[in-house]
């Protein structure tokens, strides 16, 4: 029997929820020399090529490390409220365009702020009203993800997680799509229980949690990640699949991997698509959904994984359906809005 081979087109239609895209860390090039002239940001070049070098992976790099670098020049034209609001929509826009019907983004306000003359209200106002224009003009569902950097003050992030919270419990429209609540990169070189308490004031708050582990780390980081954070969703989480216990675990606690294939390659997270463990991690039983991380910057969309997915992984239609079917309820939007997506999105086939 041949195996059902989807042409692009028909990727692009199927429905997906995606989890994990950082909208700081996906600003289209177009977008990024927009604003640079508009607030008169030195980028370092005025060359377009070498600008599009400094912005863009596009082979695999040394480390995760230096990956993260490379958001340091896209993180300058993240510079006012118009800006922030501008690339939000651009992020909801550019998912529904990959067939996205459910969507988290998440953003470091920390990150953002850095270095600039913009506050956590502006940013917070700027993706809220982006997420509102994006769900105005195109039919998907946002959620909005506020992420602590590890390698930032905690005492900052308290005041940005606060902001935030601040928001989701006002009038502003839509604030309640703040969701959720992340911790990201430096894993390897901070102590779990720097944060505990952040984690801990976010759940409370009725933030759903996720983390980023596993990435370039180890299964035994994960695994005091596990222990110290108690996450919903784990961000990436790859390396669990050296350490058959603890599949077992994520198995049985139904704990979501967000996995993005094609940047584990680029971060050298794995060896080469071939080696990436989603497919073994999908047939073992593991919760994952197909991701994109930050588009933009890698110059691929969601497709492209699930392109590789399917000429790499070997996975088909019904695969694809069953791990966005299955991921709905894995959001940390509303129930009422997991059974609209369903209903909408997941009732046939």
């Amino acid at each position: 029997m041949l195996r059902e081979i989807l042409t692009e087109r028909e990727i692009r239609a199927l429905p997906k929820v995606e989890f994990h895209r950082h909208l700081d860390g996906s600003v289209r090039f177009d977008t990024i020399l927009d604003i640079a002239k508009s607030h008169n940001i030195d980028l370092g070049s005025r060359d377009p090529a070498e600008l599009k070098r400094k912005t863009r992976i596009t082979t695999p790099m040394k480390d995760l490390d230096t990956v993260l670098k490379t958001f340091w020049t896209t993180q300058k034209v993240l510079a006012s409220y118009e800006s922030i609001r501008r690339i939000t929509f651009e992020n909801v826009e550019d998912g529904y365009y990959d067939g996205v019907v459910l969507l988290e983004l998440r953003f470091a306000p920390v990150f953002i702020a850095h270095n600039k003359d913009v506050g956590y209200d502006e940013i917070l106002e700027g993706v809220i009203d982006g997420v509102s224009l994006g769900m105005e003009r195109y039919p998907l569902q946002v959620g909005i993800i506020l992420i602590v950097p590890r390698a930032f003050d905690p005492g900052l992030s308290r005041d940005a997680l606060d902001t935030a919270l601040k928001y989701k419990n006002s009038i502003h429209r839509n604030g309640d799509r703040l969701c959720g609540f992340d911790l990201a990169d430096a894993e390897e070189r901070t102590d779990p229980a720097a944060f505990t308490g952040l984690v801990e004031h976010a759940r409370k708050h009725g933030l759903g949690i996720t983390v980023h582990t596993g990435e370039n780390t180890s299964a035994d980081h994960v695994r005091r990640a596990l222990s110290a954070y108690k996450p919903d969703r784990i961000g990436h989480g790859i390396r669990i699949r050296d350490d058959d216990d603890l599949v077992r675990t994520v198995i049985e606690e139904k704990i979501h991997l967000e996995i993005s294939p094609y940047s584990n390659y680029l971060t050298r997270s794995v060896p080469s698509l071939e080696e990436h463990p989603l497919p073994y991690l999908y047939r073992k039983g593991v919760p994952v959904s197909i991701n994109s991380d930050d588009p933009c910057l890698m110059d691929i969309d969601l497709v492209h994984e699930y392109q590789i997915c399917q000429q790499v992984f070997n996975l088909r239609r019904e695969d694809f359906l069953r791990i966005n079917r299955d991921s709905v309820s894995f959001s940390f939007l509303p129930e009422d809005i997991q059974d609209y997506i369903m209903k909408h999105h997941f009732s046939r086939g």
